[in-house]
């Protein structure tokens, strides 16, 4: 895969988009809703490894009624996504720069309604299996962060990555539903956003998986 180039001027194009983010977001958690000047009873939902944007600022639109927020640890790649959202004036999408090894620094507890992990790293090559963000060390934080009846929706075009999340989530105890390892052939696609990685592989002929996962 082809590395993205490092983008000119990040800092100066990241304040020019400085309502779309925040300097220090670890001092939002348990209070992001306020923060946002949404309501307290407006769902929350978290995309982590948000890529350009695609995904985040398509369904930020989709659905006003929600907090939408995106989390991304590349400088370069997340600059893309928040100048997105800023051309786009989404008064509901905001963003993380932070790693996903440090969720539980940024939300509180039954913080959030939804998680969105779409194209993670399957990290198969480097055979490190707990750095995949749906192993049951992540999955135990996200259940600590989630509301009882929120998701996590999950998608991938690696089918080792797939089958091992799929016995990962049972073990932690989600219900899993919506499940198909032909996404874009099956009844979900219809509602189904595609994100870059997501197309990408679609026009390579590659099958798309997905599954929700509910925390019941």
């Amino acid at each position: 895969m082809t590395r993205m180039r490092t983008k000119r001027n990040i800092p100066a194009r990241m304040e020019k988009c400085h309502e779309r983010w925040f300097d220090m977001p670890l001092l939002n958690k348990g209070k992001w809703r306020q923060e946002c000047n949404v309501s307290e009873d407006t769902p929350i939902w978290l995309e982590i490894g948000c890529g350009k944007g695609k995904f985040c600022t398509e369904m930020a639109a989709l659905h006003p009624e929600v907090l939408y927020i995106a989390m991304e640890r590349e400088p370069s790649v997340i600059l893309a996504a928040i100048e997105k959202a800023h051309a786009m004036e989404l008064p509901n999408l905001f963003f993380i720069r932070g790693d996903a090894g440090l969720i539980e620094n940024y939300f509180d507890e039954d913080e959030i309604d939804r998680i969105f992990l779409n194209f993670s790293d399957p990290w198969t090559r480097q055979n490190k299996p707990k750095r995949r963000l749906t192993y049951r060390a992540f999955l135990e934080k996200y259940k600590f962060m989630m509301k009882k009846g929120g998701a996590i929706e999950f998608k991938t075009d690696n089918d080792e990555l797939f089958d091992f999340s799929i016995e990962e989530f049972k073990e932690c105890g989600f219900t899993l539903t919506q499940e198909s390892r032909d996404l874009h052939r099956s009844e979900f696609d219809e509602s189904n956003i595609r994100t870059e990685f997501e197309q990408k592989f679609a026009d390579q002929g590659i099958t798309i998986k997905r599954v929700v996962a509910e925390y019941l």
